[in-house]
């Protein structure tokens, strides 16, 4: 997958060197002790995009993926927004409750 990665914070800290084994592996221990900082245990769960630059500079930007069966609403903005105030709504509880939908459980859907 191709495509750029939004530079969140231009100031990058020396954490370290490390060299490429002949598996082509380069051991990231400091900075991912300093990223369990950040994230704490999420780290465990945590993919990560990679992005490279014509310097030679690479990125790892955290990340969480998305079944493909829920990316249509994050390719949808105004769904989303939609979905994210009605969540806000119930957190402040504000919600109506109109009793079952079991009847339409069986219909089909257009």
């Amino acid at each position: 997958m191709s495509g750029t990665v939004a530079l969140l914070d231009a100031r990058f800290e020396r954490v370290g060197e490390g060299v490429i084994d002949s598996r082509k592996r380069i051991l990231l221990t400091k900075a991912v002790e300093i990223l369990r900082d950040v994230l704490g245990e999420e780290l465990n769960e945590t993919h990560f995009v990679i992005a490279c630059n014509k310097a030679g500079q690479i990125l790892l930007s955290p990340a969480v993926t998305v079944p493909l069966h829920e990316a249509w609403l994050y390719k949808n903005p105004a769904t989303l927004k939609s979905v994210m105030r009605g969540i806000e709504e119930a957190k402040q509880g504000r919600v109506k409750k109109h009793g079952s939908f079991a009847k339409y459980a069986n219909d089909q859907i257009e």
